[in-house]
């Protein structure tokens, strides 16, 4: 008998594994280097920024009789230039994705088992795209929640074990870039990719209309998970923070703490994969139009082969992706919610989107993705 849980429980599983995923390892090392004061602010304008994003994203994707991703919905409302746009941003965004999430993955399971962390990793995005072949997105839903919900009790007893071994006096206060964790946050708390796959599972339960209280519950929560977990580490780590966390915490807590912490910890990037493979894969099939078993191909491996030709620094990838390709993401949304406002087309409506809102959101964007190219690519 196949496990199987209710529609709602489904859609917090494969939203909640994708937002709860990387990013909670890699923000410890991004706060060092920001600092605790500047990443306050900084998780905090993320938050505005990515809720507001997915908050207008469900509004289109809920108001839109035809399914699509982000790709098709650009095309239908923006036209064929904004519509190829954000297919080779979409692409780009989760191969980057899959691709941290593979990387991180073979560095727990070398914490755990010993070993080089590449080894592992291959072995990490075969074992995904064998699992991608044959499933769908109710049993990833389904698989996704008890996964995440041994994360988010794995994440809390490191951060209870941290708090207890560390002292206040080892929080980075002040740092060298007080922007570096925007990225990061941005990354750690965004989700829009998953939420056209929780729409189609609210549908087929009908319970469409929890759609707008999902993506609160499951965008805000985590900041909060978030900052207790970096102020615990920090706490015991200092300015020593290591890139996938474990490592620098090995030495505070000890091995088989840490080992146990790695293990689930590679549990939660494989769900992640899961759940954003499965999104990526319909990008290919309902907006690029490509057949079922290349579309699981690409979204399956190609990750993998860039793994195996391209060294990759995974921290700076993460910024990267958080304020160049999120970006676009969601200046793109900006644009469609706006269009379908003004022709009258959004019968239900998930945010105010008035005027204040619009003049917050789509600077901050822009500055994101400058920031990112000034001091990130050049």
């Amino acid at each position: 008998m196949i496990f199987r849980i209710s529609p709602f429980w489904e859609a917090i599983g494969i939203t909640g594994s994708v937002i709860i995923g990387s990013g909670i390892f890699i923000l410890p090392y991004a706060v060092s280097i920001s600092g605790l004061w500047a990443a306050l602010g900084m998780g905090a304008l993320a938050l505005f920024l990515v809720l507001s994003i997915h908050l207008a994203y469900g509004e289109i994707v809920s108001n839109t009789e035809e399914r699509h991703r982000l790709p098709g919905y650009a095309r239908l409302y923006l036209g064929k230039f904004a519509g190829n746009l954000s297919k080779a941003t979409e692409l780009l965004l989760f191969n980057a994705v899959l691709l941290t999430y593979g990387i991180l993955g073979g560095k727990f399971l070398s914490v755990v088992f010993g070993g080089n962390s590449t080894a592992w990793s291959l072995l990490f995005f075969a074992a995904a795209a064998l699992v991608l072949l044959y499933s769908h997105v109710e049993r990833i839903g389904s698989i996704n929640f008890l996964i995440m919900s041994v994360v988010i009790l794995m994440e809390l007893a490191i951060a209870f074990l941290s708090f207890k071994a560390g002292s206040f006096s080892n929080l980075p206060l002040s740092g060298r870039d007080p922007f570096f964790s925007f990225g990061v946050f941005v990354f750690a708390l965004a989700g829009l990719s998953i939420i056209a796959d929780a729409r189609e599972i609210f549908r087929r339960g009908n319970i469409e209309h929890k759609l707008k209280s999902v993506i609160i519950l499951i965008t805000s929560l985590p900041l909060l998970l978030y900052f207790i977990f970096i102020v615990s580490v920090l706490m015991a780590t200092g300015m020593d923070a290591t890139k996938d966390v474990f490592s620098g915490l090995a030495k505070v807590l000890g091995s088989r703490v840490i080992m146990a912490g790695a293990f689930i910890g590679a549990f939660s990037m494989f769900s992640s994969f899961l759940a954003l493979g499965y999104d990526l894969k319909k990008i290919y099939e309902l907006d690029i139009a490509l057949p079922k078993l290349m579309s699981w191909a690409l979204a399956a491996l190609l990750p993998a082969a860039v793994f195996i030709l391209i060294r990759i620094d995974f921290v700076k990838l993460v910024s990267i992706v958080g304020g160049i390709f999120i970006a676009i993401d969601g200046i793109l949304v900006f644009f469609i919610l706006r269009k379908m406002r003004a022709q009258g087309l959004s019968r239900v409506k998930f945010l105010p989107f008035g005027f204040l809102q619009r003049a917050l959101l789509l600077p901050i964007l822009v500055l994101s993705i400058v920031y990112e190219i000034i001091y990130q690519i050049f």
